[in-house]
């Protein structure tokens, strides 16, 4: 009964319905055409059954973290976020004309394409994963196609949001392309799973169906549980059998692929290192990873404070060679104003011989420390402003009294949900790089090796805003006993 209202577009000042672009289980798409500036825009409307109150602030909170990522260039740009007249949450994106969920099924990808969209797409997700969220929802049909025929990601966690707020997980799952731990419902989600599910989506680009998707037309064999059932169980990743698909990029898709989360890239940022070398060894044109570094969102984040590492560059330091790519819509002014924000980093240190690459991370290191030395001046600036922001996020609950409990190699970590607040949301962060914002104060982790410890901080986040990040607890645990 509720069908055709959901259906129908609503009536949005400035704004004139032109067609539906597409339905999912919690939204519909439309194509606008926007009155001044005249442009053709996608408006996502949330469904009328789900228009309530708690729901519209989820789902306008996952528009706020979206647009975080609104000038990385291969990120959906989120124009605006509001309720229609009719009660029902709609964000003003891009209008992209394509996805890539629909063109694999008429024909496969060739090696270059799925190479340069997994090094992109890969950036766009190191770069949500530093700044503390993931996507939780990876697959083909989430990377659409611009004008210009470059693939952006699109629909960052809203959707997986919605289901777990209705309690129908499931239903908000993507199965081809979730992690087995995700689909045994161990984890909402981590960095490992979202590198399990990149690596899903570009084998699926490459073989032209699912990896665990039989080549058969029975519907019964590759029904949605039938699916599952393979990628939970000893079922292996069916070969791609393609000759121009080099060995090493197949070795690396099923190790990144692996039912054992400890045995995939344990980054998002390595996994993509790895797909930049196989890019070079094939002489194709190198793809830039492109991490943005919005100063704002890292004052939030608190990076200044963080250890660098040969895997993690300063992003604000300027490596020789490095190429600045910045995505805007027309305006030079704007263009200017953000020309400090978004910087596009390519480590060629990762594409040459073992020796090559020490010579060059020692240069980086000479030149960061040049780099703080000259800019002491600026670093005090920057470190005013910090202290203004950290400032206005006092009223925010911090986490303490995290208890610890051990079973068969996990540890599981517990605390109580600071004051009476319902909406809260907690950021996780383990020492080993993995993240996850979720709404339940538990969090399990898996020792790697027999007395080594496992550490985790959280932080509150209140609307989309982090709180002061609560005292490291460690714990370690017995693997295999």
């Amino acid at each position: 009964m509720n069908a055709p209202q959901q259906a129908s577009p609503p009536q949005l000042s400035g704004y004139q319905h032109v067609r539906v672009l597409g339905k999912g289980g919690f939204a519909y798409v439309f194509l606008y055409e926007q009155d001044f500036p005249r442009a053709e825009v996608a408006i996502k409307v949330l469904n009328t059954k789900l228009a309530e109150a708690k729901m519209r602030a989820m789902f306008l909170s996952e528009a706020n973290l979206m647009s975080q990522l609104k000038s990385h260039p291969s990120v959906l740009t989120v124009h605006a976020a509001s309720i229609a007249p009719d009660g029902r949450p709609y964000l003003v994106m891009e209008y992209c004309p394509a996805s890539l969920g629909s063109r694999y099924k008429q024909q496969p990808l060739t090696v270059s394409e799925v190479l340069q969209t997994g090094i992109r797409i890969g950036g766009a997700l190191e770069t949500a994963h530093r700044i503390g969220f993931l996507h939780r929802d990876i697959k083909p049909s989430n990377i659409l196609v611009t004008q210009y025929g470059h693939p952006v990601l699109a629909d960052f966690g809203i959707a997986a949001t919605i289901a777990a707020a209705t309690n129908d997980g499931a239903e908000g799952m993507s199965v081809p392309w979730s992690a087995p731990e995700v689909l045994r419902g161990t984890t909402a989600g981590t960095v490992t799973s979202e590198v399990y599910a990149l690596a899903a989506t570009l084998f699926t680009l490459l073989l032209g169906r699912s990896p665990y998707e039989l080549p058969d037309d029975s519907k019964y064999k590759n029904r949605r549980e039938r699916v599952r059932a393979r990628i939970v169980g000893r079922d292996r990743v069916q070969p791609l059998g393609r000759r121009d698909v080099p060995p090493d990029l197949e070795a690396l898709l099923v190790t990144a692929m692996s039912k054992n989360p400890t045995q995939r890239p344990q980054s998002m940022i390595s996994f993509v290192y790895k797909l930049q070398e196989i890019e070079a060894q094939l002489g194709f044109p190198p793809t830039p990873i492109e991490v943005a570094d919005d100063v704002r969102v890292q004052q939030r984040r608190h990076v200044l404070t963080e250890d660098l590492s040969d895997d993690v560059l300063p992003t604000r330091v300027a490596l020789r060679g490095e190429q600045q790519r910045y995505r805007h819509h027309g305006d030079p002014g704007a263009a200017a104003a953000n020309a400090d924000v978004s910087l596009t980093v390519i480590d060629s240190a990762r594409i040459r011989a073992p020796h090559e690459a020490s010579l060059q991370r020692t240069r980086k290191r000479r030149m960061l420390l040049g780099g703080l030395i000259g800019g002491g001046a600026v670093l005090l600036t920057v470190l005013g402003i910090i202290t203004l922001a950290l400032g206005s996020n006092s009223d925010i609950p911090v986490v303490s009294g995290i208890t610890t409990e051990t079973h068969n190699g996990v540890v599981v970590f517990n605390w109580d949900a600071p004051g009476d607040e319902s909406d809260l949301r907690y950021l996780v962060r383990t020492t080993g790089g993995d993240t996850s914002n979720q709404s339940g104060t538990q969090y399990r982790a898996t020792a790697q090796s027999d007395g080594e410890p496992v550490c985790i901080t959280v932080t509150v986040i209140r609307d989309g805003t982090p709180g002061v990040t609560s005292p490291e607890t460690c714990a370690s645990a017995e693997v295999g006993r």
